[in-house]
Parts: structure tokens; sequence; C-alpha cells
């Protein structure tokens, strides 16, 4: 079959979310009234991605009924409904919670073709804006041979949030419209997500997987096993940055990294607000104001 194709990695523990996440796969856990996975889902057919994978473990019974008997389609976002529809979602097996690189290697039949595909993490959360990665920029990255990842600025305000993970300094941005190389990323580090007043970028967990993504991923899955760790994505993209094939796609929208318990009652909290802003514009324009409605993704 062909179509570009979103990897949604979805076999990991879940540690940060216990013990919650011991009774209900995070994955599962609701946004608003929506579980994050279907958000996920959601924005990869709003992306234009034909083809939808997820990496599953068999001691997630839950999610795995989830999936195979089509309940993510329930309540799905109406203007993705007829895409839905169609769709049926691959599902990959991940033998053991080994980390994200195994995760994607799972994904066998897709990794040894050798097209392309993106990687979208679903604990991290759109809550607005646009799609950040594309079907259409996927292609171009594959065309061009080089990785894509899309980033986001994060300030002082929301940056604890999120993990401490993704920063990245970017060669420019400019002129508009161009994909900028990222010339340095961050190592995991503990604690919450540091950004200077000005605010500072984050990479993604919106990824396009190339040919050469793939090599480098043996190599960290297999050093890692040695060392009897988990394979992490960073190492595979701090790798990518030293030969200088990763470049990034600036984005404007929301954000949150859902799979930590500040950064998932973050992500209701801005839910409520944006509710309770559309219900104002609405009231106003009832009232003849002409107010604007917020558009919001409450997929």
């Amino acid at each position: 079959m062909s179509g570009a194709r979103c990897l949604i990695p979805a076999a990991g523990l879940g540690t940060r979310m216990r013990p919650a996440s011991r009774t209900i796969p995070k994955e599962l856990l609701p946004i608003g009234t929506r579980p994050m996975i279907q958000w996920c889902v959601t924005e990869a057919l709003e992306a234009g991605f034909e083809r939808v994978g997820v990496v599953v473990r068999d001691d997630k019974p839950l999610l795995a009924a989830y999936l195979r008997e089509g309940r993510w389609r329930e309540g799905i976002l109406e203007e993705v409904r007829e895409r839905a529809e169609a769709l049926e979602i691959d599902r990959f097996v991940q033998e053991r919670p080994l980390g994200v690189v195994d995760a994607v290697l799972s994904a066998g039949a897709w990794v040894d073709d050798g097209g392309a595909f993106a990687v979208f993490l679903p604990d991290n959360v759109r809550i607005s804006g646009s799609p950040p990665l594309t079907a259409e920029q996927m292609a171009d990255a594959a065309e061009r041979e080089v990785a894509l990842a899309a980033c986001h600025r994060v300030g002082t305000e929301s940056a604890r949030y999120f993990g401490n993970v993704g920063r990245v300094e970017l060669a420019d941005l400019v002129p508009a419209g161009r994909l900028p190389r990222v010339t340095a990323l961050q190592q995991r580090g503990r604690g919450a997500f540091r950004a200077p007043p000005e605010g500072a970028w984050r990479l993604m967990p919106r990824y396009v997987v190339t040919g050469r993504w793939v090599e480098i991923a043996r190599r960290v899955a297999a050093e890692a096993s040695l060392a009897g760790e988990e394979a992490d994505d960073v190492a595979v993209h701090r790798r990518l940055v030293e030969e200088e094939r990763l470049v990034a796609a600036p984005w404007e929208g929301t954000l949150v990294d859902a799979g930590n318990p500040s950064g998932y009652l973050y992500a209701h909290h801005l839910l409520h607000q944006a509710e309770a802003r559309r219900r104002d514009a609405e009231e106003r324009d009832g009232e003849g104001g002409g107010g604007e409605l917020l558009e919001i993704g409450l997929s």
C-alpha cells in the first residue's frame, strides 16, 4: 500500500503518570473528553497522512482492544471523520519496553522498506494551531535526504510543564519559509525544561524517519542494549546534528507534554480557558458584537 505514513509509539510504561497508568494505559487517559491517542491520530489525519501505525505491547490489552475494535473513531473531530472511517490502523508489537528507538524499529515492515515515515509521540498533545509536521513536509525532507523535526518556542511561563529535554539551537530563521539546520541539541536532563527569559526552541516529538535515521537508530539500540539502558531518540537526533543532517520546522501553536502530572493538568487548564473564551465570543457575537470565534483543536 502507498500513502504517507505516521507511526505512533504507544508501548511505553507510562512511569511518569503512575499510579494512574498502572490501571489505564497513559495513551487512553483523557485530555478533555477524548483519549490522548485520539488527539494524536486526529492530528495525523489533519496533517495529510493516509496510513497510521501504532506500536503496542501485549500487556496493554485495553489499548489493543481500543484500536482493534475501532473505538478510536468515536467522537473524533468532524473535519476528519470521513478519513477516519476509511482508515485501518496498522498495529506493531514491541516485545519489551526498551525505549522509543526500539519502538520505532519494531515497525519492521515500515522500517525495512526504506521509505520515510513520520513519528508522533501521543503524550505531547497539540492543543491549538495547525499540524506541526505534515505529509507534504515529510515528502520534501525525504527528497532532500535530511531528517526533519518540528520545533516550538517555550517561554519561562510554561517551561515547568515540559521535561528537561529537546532544547535546540538553530542556524537561522531567515529567509521566511526556510527550514533551519539544528546546530545543537541538549542531552536529556532531570527536572523541568530550562528556558531563558527570552524563551527557547524545543524539538518536538514530531519527526521524520529516513534511511539514515534507521541506520543510526540501530547502532544506538545496540549500544543501549549492551549498557542495559533504553534506547532514546535524543541520541539518534544528536548524531544527526553532528552530521549536519537534522533540520527543523519552526511551528507556532500550543503543545503540552501531557505525559507528566503537571503537564496533564495544564492541558486541561488550557482547554478550559479556550472553551471559556469561545463561549464569551459566541455570546458577544449573538449580541451583535461581531466577535470572532477562537479556533482550537478540540479533538
